[in-house]
């Protein structure tokens, strides 16, 4: 026993190095911070502020970070239900677990249902009573949310049928829009999931792992964990 100790601490000191290496770099961009998740799903949310406490959801997995993505923690949630958005009312945040469009036709994604609520910045959950029971309330929209200056930035995107008699389309994300006319493109090509502003008007887009190979093929260009850019400047 005395001989296999060593070993034993050898082997989880090699497992913690090699953890470290699978580490995912942060790119620098002249106009965005650009933070990978921790685990291997698309980012679909995201809550809080870059500069203080940022919270996420990879859709069954909610983390939070203090140090701007450099590392992740795992919050004390518990839920099979997907996560499809967050909520801040006060100091107290909600998880959206539905997902519905418009019933106005208007193209807008909304995240719904609140379940549970958090009152330290996402770090732990509890089960959330809706009062007023009406589950479509508080809703959030996904793709598209309005600047301080009442400008809509939504997320752009392209529609390609699949064939020439084809009613299914593949989606394509260019970015984002806004109703003056600007667009505003990623260092790289994702599948987008959702936009959203913090309190000093920066812009956080979610989305999938970095695409290569074109849009015509799905492809990460390294490994599936999400991407999640913040604005370097607050867009007004």
């Amino acid at each position: 026993m005395k001989l296999l100790l060593p070993a034993a601490l050898l082997a989880l000191s090699l497992a913690a190095c090699q953890k470290d290496d699978d580490a995912l770099p942060q790119p620098e961009y002249a106009d965005w911070y650009a933070l990978r998740s921790p685990d291997d799903r698309a980012i679909e949310a995201v809550a809080g502020d870059i500069d203080g406490t940022l919270v996420i959801t990879t859709r069954y997995e909610i983390y939070y970070t203090k140090d701007r993505g450099k590392t992740w923690r795992k919050s004390k949630y518990s839920n099979n239900l997907g996560l499809f958005g967050f909520y801040q009312q006060q100091d107290t945040l909600l998880t959206l677990n539905g997902g519905a469009g418009s019933a106005l036709n208007d193209q807008i994604e909304y995240a719904t249902s609140p379940s549970h609520y958090s009152v330290d910045q996402g770090v732990t959950w509890q089960p959330y009573r809706n009062w007023r029971r009406a589950y479509f309330e508080p809703r959030v929209p996904r793709n598209q949310v309005a600047a301080t200056s009442g400008t809509l930035y939504s997320i752009e995107y392209l529609l390609t049928p699949i064939s020439p008699n084809s009613t299914t389309s593949r989606v394509d994300y260019i970015g984002i829009q806004t109703s003056t006319g600007q667009h505003l493109t990623l260092p790289q090509d994702h599948q987008i999931t959702s936009i959203a502003f913090d309190a000093k008007s920066r812009l956080y887009v979610t989305a999938s792992a970095p695409l290569c190979g074109g849009r015509e093929t799905f492809k990460y260009c390294d490994k599936s964990n999400g991407t999640l850019y913040v604005s370097k400047k607050p867009q007004l």
